[in-house]
């Protein structure tokens, strides 16, 4: 076995081993994906894109999402991407007793700006990417139970903007020209500081130059109240076509 192969089993098992000693805590959903990418020009592609997301251990469907950008290659090295993405989220809201006093869906509207670099080492590919995302929720007025007497009343939630830098280092390896594995880390930073990160490992199945799915088993520690999201074991599904 080449040392590549074995730099990647043992950066795999690192990742898979950190998850922490509290899982029982954690919650568990399964993410799955579909895009479609046009190159339009030797740098240029656009591409868009479908996603739904669930959690309570699959009981629930947490999001779907809807996508479309562009990415131009600067060098052989650096890329350049930005896209948006319309949100319809699945929301609870829980009061200092842990009580939950309103479910509803609501929007969001996101914008991502990155540069990525790539630089390959025989079959070994490094990436690190750089990722601005802002991300907007209109002002929603809901139903909300009153624990004091159980009753409904009108709540209003403001408006609000949030901005939050993501650093993704990437490592993935060519096996063969259909399995390439890799493993990743990525980092979310707010105004608070660390809100959360991201570790994952999985390969990519590429069946022909036109269909390719992803696979992978990701897990997400929460570092900061601000993120209400918790800690999640996910595994991921996706599938893209490339004309």
């Amino acid at each position: 076995m080449e040392r590549s192969v074995r730099l990647w089993l043992v950066l795999a098992f690192l990742l898979l081993t950190s998850v922490g000693a509290k899982a029982e805590d954690d919650d568990f959903g399964i993410w799955t994906e579909v895009d479609v990418e046009k190159k339009v020009t030797k740098n240029l592609s656009i591409d868009a894109g479908v996603e739904m997301r669930t959690r309570d251990h699959v009981k629930t469907v947490d999001r779907w999402s809807g996508s479309i950008g562009a990415s131009y290659k600067l060098t052989d090295w650096l890329k350049a991407s930005a896209d948006y993405t319309f949100l319809y989220d699945n929301n609870e809201k829980w009061n200092e007793k842990q009580t939950k006093v309103a479910e509803f869906w609501g929007s969001r509207h996101r914008f991502n700006v990155a540069l990525t670099g790539s630089f390959d080492f025989g079959n070994l590919s490094v990436s690190l990417r750089e990722r601005w995302q802002y991300t907007y929720r209109p002002e929603q007025t809901v139903e909300r139970t009153k624990v004091s007497n159980g009753k409904v009343e009108d709540k209003t939630y403001n408006g609000k903007g949030k901005n939050v830098w993501r650093n993704r280092l990437q490592l993935k390896y060519k096996v063969t020209n259909m399995w390439r594995p890799y493993v990743n880390g990525e980092t979310y930073v707010a105004g608070s500081g660390l809100e959360k990160y991201r570790l994952s490992a999985g390969t990519e199945i590429r069946l022909s130059k036109k269909h390719s799915f992803d696979v992978k088993y990701m897990f997400q520690k929460a570092c900061s109240d601000d993120d209400d999201e918790g800690n999640r074991h996910i595994i991921g599904l996706g599938y893209t076509f490339k004309f």
